[in-house]
């Protein structure tokens, strides 16, 4: 019997195997956590992976280590802890996943629009300018595992609204599942789904669909309800319910925001120029050729999270969940640019986005950062009973990865938080003499590092001190980007002050 698989099927099977390939791809590429790279050298993604090491090896998040970031994530980096303890070979595995459903999705929503082949190469563009950007950085960051999520709201609820698709229960549910795994990893990205829940209230009073829109949130609120119930009920059997709600919300609340300063000057005018700046980038949505109701949507899940990043001291990594709404311009770029000349532009912005991408190009350069490998190697080459190591006044560097150690104190790297209590116990722990190695990174960039620095006692004796490359942003300092570019260097030398600001990394070593 001959079995007839429908055309349909085939491109969308067809094409799901080569998204799953460009992912691999994709992340190989420009994540760090690929196994293309030595090590991931981000404080954040080290810190990630030192908390999953942590737990796995028996430490009570928030009471016995301690970061502000929500519980999913630590769990995340538990469970690719399992497969490596001193690599991020299992946070890259999931990185693949996770490019891919960003990808699919991102696919599904342009041929909600348009049937035309020309999507495909499309979403593989969107996924080369997202993951080389620099809003990207070294990979592992919570925006980036919110991208799959948003993009798999965002094409059920434009389904909703343009072809008055209700989605079967297990599709609402897993909507659910997606904002309750967002709402546990950084709580303020659930206002996407805030913007998107007002707008479709809205659209359903003025088509008279709220009560298949009520069948939606029922569901949707119960995938919710699943994942919330794991989470509580993982804290109340370990009796740390106390814990989590100091750790994740009081302090997120009422002591994160505004501490820690990246740059943004602390004037009342400067969230009006990003919530301008935030209108700009969506501007071309006010031309395509779409319902009103579906520019509502996207105007309002857009908005509102750009709304809550006025309100916040930003990172450039925030900035990484906006690519999210990029598909939904196929239609702009599709009927007001030639398919020949699209074609050569999109050539042109991958072959620019990766000549200029600061992994790839440290990496062939001989610079990227890996500092913390030679003083692992130190530090290895001398075990002993009493080989504990001590972050202090410094960010996670890596070094409890690549030594196979763990963390002695709770709060072991500097907070981005002014906390005095965090400051006595890593000054007690460094004064101590517990330890045998102290290790110190002096940023570049300098938050807290001033406020939490302690002086070394004369017992330790300095045994690494190096300056390795720091890496550039730039949306914020171009001309020290480009300068990291050996080829640009060549005439750039003549316009511009080549100075180079590193980082400073240091082991010190207990001696009698």
């Amino acid at each position: 019997m001959r079995i007839e698989i429908p055309m349909m099927m085939l491109r969308t099977h067809r094409e799901s195997i080569f998204l799953l390939l460009f992912s691999v791809l994709v992340m190989t590429l420009f994540s760090t956590c690929s196994p293309l790279y030595p090590l991931n050298p981000w404080d954040d993604a080290n810190v990630y992976m030192t908390i999953g090491n942590a737990m796995l090896g028996g430490r009570e998040l928030y009471v016995d280590i301690f970061d502000h970031k929500g519980p999913v994530l630590f769990f995340l980096h538990e469970a690719a802890a399992v497969l490596s303890r001193n690599s991020f070979i299992g946070i890259y595995i999931v990185q693949v996943v996770s490019c891919f459903f960003y990808l699919r999705y991102s696919l599904r929503t342009m041929h909600l629009f348009s049937s035309s082949s020309f999507a495909l190469p499309l979403v593989c563009l969107l996924g080369i300018v997202t993951y080389s950007s620099d809003f990207f950085c070294y990979g592992d960051s919570v925006e980036e595992f919110t991208l799959p999520l948003y993009a798999h709201c965002l094409y059920n609820m434009l389904r909703f609204v343009k072809d008055d698709h209700v989605p079967r229960w297990w599709q609402s549910f897993s909507m659910g599942i997606g904002a309750a795994l967002i709402f546990w990893m950084k709580f303020n990205l659930l206002f996407f789904y805030v913007g998107g829940v007002m707008a479709l209230l809205y659209i359903a009073w003025r088509h008279k669909t709220l009560k298949e829109l009520g069948t939606i949130v029922h569901w949707v609120l119960g995938g919710m309800a699943a994942v919330t119930a794991f989470v509580l009920g993982y804290f109340a059997v370990h009796g740390t319910l106390d814990a989590l709600w100091e750790s994740y919300f009081m302090i997120n609340i009422f002591h994160y925001h505004g501490v820690a300063t990246n740059g943004e000057p602390d004037v009342w005018w400067f969230p009006f120029l990003k919530l301008v700046i935030g209108a700009l980038l969506m501007l071309p949505v006010v031309f395509l050729r779409v319902s009103k109701q579906v520019k509502l949507l996207v105007f309002g899940t857009y908005g509102v999270l750009v709304l809550s990043f006025a309100t916040l001291t930003v990172q450039f990594y925030y900035f990484l969940v906006l690519f999210v709404f990029f598909p939904l311009l196929i239609n702009y770029i599709r009927d007001y640019v030639p398919s020949v000349r699209a074609y050569l532009a999109m050539a042109f912005i991958a072959i620019a986005e990766m000549a200029t991408n600061w992994n790839l190009v440290t990496l062939s350069n001989g610079t990227f950062p890996v500092s913390v490998l030679e003083m692992a190697e130190i530090i290895n080459a001398n075990e002993s009973e009493d080989s504990e190591v001590l972050t202090f006044s410094s960010y996670d560097t890596g070094i409890y990865q690549h030594t196979r150690h763990l963390p002695p104190n709770k709060n072991y790297f500097l907070s981005s938080i002014l906390d005095p209590e965090i400051k006595e116990e890593q000054a007690e722990w460094v004064a101590s003499g517990k330890v045998k190695y102290l290790v110190r990174e002096i940023g570049a960039v300098n938050t807290c590092h001033d406020y939490y620095d302690v002086p070394v006692p004369d017992n330790y004796h300095l045994i690494y001190d190096k300056e390795e490359l720091f890496r550039y942003r730039f949306i914020w300092v171009p001309h020290y980007y480009l300068w990291n570019l050996t080829w640009t260097r060549s005439f750039l030398k003549y316009i511009m002050d080549p100075a180079v600001v590193n980082q400073r990394m240091q082991v010190y070593e207990r001696r009698p």
